[in-house]
């Protein structure tokens, strides 16, 4: 087997594995979007520098 049948070879797989990714994940669309972050609290916990102990 020569060089350049490997590397042809080697990139037809190469595409082969993308075109089956790509075909997947256009079937199962895009990621659910993430839910909004918690609102951030007036409350504080832990050491303040400077405080009372």
């Amino acid at each position: 087997m020569s060089t350049a049948v490997k590397v042809s070879a080697f990139a037809a797989a190469l595409v082969a594995v993308f075109v089956v990714a790509w075909a997947i994940g256009s079937a199962v669309g895009p990621p659910a979007e993430a839910p909004p972050p918690p609102a951030p609290t007036s409350e504080h916990h832990g050491h303040h520098p400077g405080g009372a102990p």
